[in-house]
């Protein structure tokens, strides 16, 4: 029976509650026939053995190549990968520190620092797409009304190393505004609050202060400076340039990743630079500047340097040199067209003719070959000379100022008056009154003595150290001997000798100020937080010649405004004395114009000096001493 059939796969219902429902309805035949078993075939393998092991070694290698770079990407590169992950979460302003201040002895301030907005694009995250980086140009562009062109030459400038491109400076505030708007749509824009320098045109004190410049890339690469950092170029702002610079702050943004600001992550705060507190007097510096260009106007001479000591210590209390020149053209992106017409200029605004400037010395260098004389005991006070208009040499006639002459002549008339003929005589000797003179090594020794020659060390950059001449040096240089005209020429400071008007000035300080000289100096103090730092003035020079010799070349001085070439000083209200200068440097130009006085007489308090380039003998340095010195002492 098929139902006892133990070869036959039953079909149909199955009561078995196990498998109930497994192929209920399927129809797949009767039976199986086992039959057909044995013609079947054993299942082989696909590879050989040799395959199998080259795959497991290739797999083994893959393997070991990505556990490596796993290990190098994590293990050994994960600081860094991790540094370059947050730096594309946080972005790191500069917070810009205000630079130190400076301010009269009288606290009065010199210079200020005013904030303005700059545009600064980050290349960073310049848009990709070529014609979004095109919309943003255009949109800057219009707001700024410049062309997209120029625009991008500013941006795409090979000189600029920086990732961070400043594209303006000052902006206004509606354009400011406008910026910041699209700058909410625009991450590669960044508007910046900055300050920036500040001076005072009307003080005439450019050359002093100096100005601020860009930084250099050694600068930069000291990090002591960031790009579009400011950094003292010349002048005082130069020279104190580490006490006045300030420590930037720092402030780390955390950004999505649009490069919108989300959270303030850190802070670092700037340390604002120290103030100085400089020898100036606010109100002398504006009035000596408003007298030199009063005159200047008046006479056309456009050419002029002063400068006003404290007698007692050094200080700078006023300088001034013209033409002057508006150093706030360098605090922002420098103007190339007013730039070029300050270079441009024939009279040389940038050259600080105070320090800077050499000229021959003329009479005022009479003062040295006096004082040489004394001491050498060449001559005494009563020793004199009769001037008749000059000294015949040879071939060659050394002329008086006075055609007729000046007359029999001590030393005090010689001060006074400025009488050529007895400083040839003392100078180079003559054989009607001197055998011998002091001859040009002794005058030069004495010029040096007074610190002629050399650097006064003022705390002011491209300072001069003038000129003393030798015969060596006549003989290197024109291959000619020296003569005795030469030392002529050389006692009453013509000739190679020169000088500027800051040493005249110091040497001058020594006959006011009883034989002891400082060095000249602007600082006065600085300020560091709540720390005062005095400055202690240097002497400069001390015991040249004796008391007695000194007091005998005072009262020539003081002759020369009693009776001499300065009698006009006799306005001031107090006692005042000096002494005149005419210099000549070109026979086919007008000599320069020299007074050097100080003032009061009995105990001097200040120290004045005024150079005329090509002034002539009309006086004008004497008229701006007058002038300076009858506002000053009526204060």
């Amino acid at each position: 029976m098929i139902k006892n059939n133990p070869f036959k796969i039953q079909e149909g219902q199955i009561r078995d509650s196990k498998v109930g429902g497994f192929i209920k309805q399927k129809k797949s035949g009767d039976y199986l026939d086992f039959g057909l078993v044995d013609k079947t075939q054993q299942l082989g393998r696909f590879f050989e053995d040799k395959k199998i092991r080259w795959l497991f070694i290739i797999f083994t290698v893959c393997l070991l190549i990505l556990f490596s770079r796993a290990f190098y990407l994590q293990a050994v590169k994960g600081g860094y990968f991790r540094n370059v992950a947050e730096g594309n979460r946080i972005k790191s302003d500069v917070i810009k520190a205000n630079r130190g201040l400076m301010y009269d002895r009288f606290g009065d301030v010199l210079v200020k620092n005013v904030s303005y907005f700059f545009l600064y694009l980050d290349k960073d995250v310049f848009p990709e797409d070529e014609l979004a980086k095109q919309d943003l140009f255009n949109k800057l562009a219009n707001i700024l009304e410049v062309t997209k062109d120029d625009l991008e030459a500013s941006i795409y400038d090979v000189k600029n190393k920086s990732n961070k491109l400043l594209v303006y400076e000052n902006l206004p505030y509606d354009l400011a505004m406008r910026l910041i708007i699209l700058s909410e749509s625009q991450p590669s824009i960044d508007v910046a609050h900055e300050p920036r320098r500040q001076y005072f045109y009307n003080l005439g004190l450019s050359h002093s202060m100096g100005y601020l410049g860009a930084v250099t890339e050694n600068d930069i690469e000291d990090r002591r400076y960031n790009y579009y950092d400011r950094i003292g170029k010349t002048g005082l702002e130069f020279v104190y340039e580490e006490i006045l610079k300030g420590q930037d702050g720092i402030r780390q943004i955390e950004v999505d990743a649009l490069f919108r600001e989300k959270n303030i992550l850190s802070m670092i705060d700037p340390v604002d630079g120290s103030d100085l507190v400089l020898t100036i007097d606010a109100k002398a510096q504006a009035k000596l500047f408003e007298i030199m260009q009063k005159n200047a106007e008046r006479y056309d001479n456009p050419k002029m340097a002063a400068v006003i000591l404290d007698a007692k210590d050094g200080g700078i209390l006023a300088m001034a040199s013209l033409p002057i020149y508006d150093n706030n053209i360098f605090t922002t992106l420098l103007n190339n067209e007013e730039y070029s017409k300050i270079t441009a200029n024939k009279d040389l605004p940038l050259l600080n003719r105070v320090i800077s400037g050499t000229y021959p010395m003329g009479s005022i260098f009479k003062a040295v070959i006096s004082a040489a004389a004394l001491e050498e005991k060449l001559i005494n006070a009563s020793f004199t000379v009769n001037s008749t208009g000059g000294v015949q040499i040879g071939g060659s006639f050394f002329p008086d100022w006075r055609s007729g002459g000046h007359g029999l002549t001590n030393i005090y008339w010689a001060l006074a008056d400025s009488v050529n003929t007895f400083f040839y005589s003392i100078g180079g000797g003559n054989n009607e009154w001197l055998s011998l003179g002091l001859g040009s090594d002794k005058i030069i020794e004495y010029a040096e003595k007074f610190g002629l020659g050399k650097l006064t060390n003022i705390d002011l950059n491209a300072e001069a150290d003038g000129f003393l001449p030798s015969k060596q040096w006549k003989e290197d240089t024109f291959d000619e001997r020296w003569y005795l005209g030469d030392t002529y020429n050389l006692s009453i400071g013509q000739g190679y000798l020169l000088t500027t008007p800051l040493q005249a000035a110091t040497m001058m300080s020594y006959f006011a100020n009883d034989g002891q000289v400082y060095e000249p100096h602007f600082i006065k103090e600085s300020k560091i937080g709540e720390n005062t730092d005095i400055f202690e003035p240097q002497t400069l020079l001390t015991n040249v010649i004796s008391s007695d010799n000194l007091n005998t070349i005072r009262r020539g001085l003081r002759m020369t405004v009693t009776d001499g070439t300065a009698k006009s000083l006799q306005s001031v209200p107090v006692n005042v004395a000096g002494k005149t200068g005419t210099a000549q440097f070109n026979r086919n130009k007008t000599p320069h114009s020299w007074m050097a006085a100080f003032a009061p007489y009995e105990d001097a308090k200040i120290v004045t000096t005024v150079l005329v380039e090509e002034g002539g003998d009309r006086g004008l340095a004497v008229t701006i001493t007058r002038e300076f010195m009858e506002w000053y002492f009526s204060q």
